[in-house]
């Protein structure tokens, strides 16, 4: 198997070409609240906990979070969503100012609410969530308002990236919209997808996943490793793009391309990295960093997976840093030689 490319010298060559690079993100806005609470005792009414209120911090989610990891990572951004007429939305509009993101292109729909996740921390540790928001499809008329947003920006960027987390701005109008515009212009797509329109990214150049969702996607139950070959080949063929990047949680990545099928190791053994708050996103922003600035897919998954890694290991309000990228990647050289790599079966 060849490491061509992923050696450090080559990944930090790479990284440096992230500076400046045009992304577009297209996909749903999440407002995403931590409530704190200290226990102190059983309530008398039901057996729950009864505690004190610590406080409350909010954090942007789904494309507005990868938005801004992207600008975090030498990224110039233009964002085209979907956000309530309320005070959530309002709260994205100030955070988009302060990190950087350009959301003049950010549609208001007073007709629904800006997508709200709250998160009920009891001693520091994820007790309940509760999500406030309209998850049907985007009507017709606001998915071709949005489309009409995104098309004349596709001319000046370098990557597309659609974050789709099933809350209605994504929808199969809006993908196929801009998939045909980037196509005409030789641009890169790179899509994250959830699991209602999943199929509908057909035409994409690569997509970014996790094992739950494509295994819902094509019908197809994992069983052992043949069975998820045969998954990722399936989707590849369906979705006619050039490679597919799926997560395993606790057992790492696997990229199918035309030619190979390649397991990345976690990077420091078993360690679920992608159940915690903003690793998706992380891996998905350096993917198209990645691939935008020349990158091969392998590569990018190498990069993706340090991503994965390293985002894992920071306070959720912090965003994930080119020299964080740096550092790891430059140290990677262990996990680089446990890669595995074996060809498609035709």
């Amino acid at each position: 198997m060849s490491q061509e490319g992923v050696d450090p010298e080559n990944l930090a060559t790479l990284l440096r070409l992230f500076q400046g690079k045009r992304i577009l993100v297209v996909g749903d806005l999440i407002v995403i609240r931590f409530v704190e609470v200290a226990a102190r005792k059983l309530a008398r009414e039901a057996p729950v906990p009864a505690g004190d209120y610590v406080g409350e911090t909010f954090l942007p989610g789904g494309a507005a979070n990868l938005s801004r990891e992207l600008v975090s990572l030498g990224a110039s951004v233009s964002l085209v969503g979907l956000s309530g007429s309320d005070e959530y939305g309002t709260w994205l509009n100030n955070e988009f100012s302060k990190s950087g993101v350009s959301d003049a292109h950010v549609v208001t729909d007073a007709a629904r609410p800006t997508s709200l996740r709250t998160w009920i921390m009891v001693n520091k540790f994820h007790s309940l969530r509760i999500d406030r928001e309209d998850r049907h499809d985007a009507p017709p008329a606001m998915s071709k308002k949005l489309l009409a947003e995104a098309e004349p920006l596709i001319r000046d960027i370098d990557c597309v990236v659609l974050s789709d987390y099933d809350r209605g701005a994504v929808t199969s109008h809006l993908i196929g919209g801009v998939v045909a515009a980037a196509k005409s212009r030789g641009k890169i797509v790179v899509a994250q997808p959830k699991m209602h329109h999943y199929l509908d990214f057909s035409g994409v150049t690569y997509v970014k996943s996790n094992m739950e969702e494509a295994s819902h996607a094509t019908g197809m139950s994992i069983v052992n490793e043949t069975s998820l070959r045969n998954m990722g080949v399936n989707l590849l063929s369906r979705l006619e793009c050039k490679a597919i990047l799926i997560t395993r949680g606790e057992q790492g990545v696997m990229l199918f391309d035309a030619d190979n099928v390649t397991l990345f190791p976690p990077i420091t053994g078993k360690k679920n990295l992608f159940s915690k708050v903003g690793v998706r996103d992380a891996m998905t922003g350096v993917f198209a960093m990645a691939v935008a600035a020349g990158g091969s897919a392998y590569q990018a998954a190498v990069l993706s997976n340090v991503a994965g890694e390293v985002r894992s290991e920071l306070q959720r309000n912090i965003s994930l840093s080119l020299h964080d990228l740096q550092t790891k990647a430059s140290v990677a050289s262990d996990f680089v030689h446990r890669i595995v790599q074996a060809p498609v079966r035709r």
